[in-house]
């Protein structure tokens, strides 16, 4: 049986060199490589590994990694996710929710996480909601005005 490590290389490799829009094709082309593995292996290399499903055209999406290295380029990606699946931003205390089209919260918190920003802990994702936590209910306030602004 391959090591994890070898896996996810070979996830890496797959989603830049092949059309992948489902983890079930995902599974596919690893077994067709020798790589039998189980949805849940699947699903958490995904998670691991912080790929992202990115429109494709004609309605499709497709796997893809998220290398982000500038600030700029980091805020570039956010504001093109934000306003293709996000559908809801809420503030209760320090944390904000943000509500997502199905299967996008992992990229978007990836995203978010990657910005250089002292008053954000953390971020948590789900299929479709993401909690961001900040450090007071104030700088909450600051960051969801900033989130909402992506969306216009």
């Amino acid at each position: 049986m391959p090591s994890k490590e070898y896996r996810q290389r070979l996830i890496e490799e797959l989603v830049e060199t092949e059309f992948i829009s489902t983890q079930s094709e995902l599974a596919e082309h690893l077994a067709a490589r020798g790589v039998k593995v189980t949805q849940a292996t699947i699903s958490r290399d995904v998670n691991e590994l912080r790929l992202v499903r990115l429109p494709a055209g004609n309605g499709q999406h497709r796997y893809r990694s998220t290398p982000l290295a500038a600030q700029e380029d980091v805020l570039g990606e956010l504001k093109q996710r934000f306003r293709l699946f996000v559908r809801d931003l809420k503030r209760g205390e320090n944390i904000i929710v943000i509500n997502t089209d199905e299967g996008h919260a992992v990229g978007i918190a990836y995203v978010i996480d990657k910005l250089d920003r002292d008053e954000i802990i953390g971020s948590l994702a789900g299929q479709n909601t993401i909690m961001v936590v900040t450090r007071s209910s104030g700088e909450a306030e600051k960051v969801l005005h900033e989130l909402e602004a992506l969306l216009e």
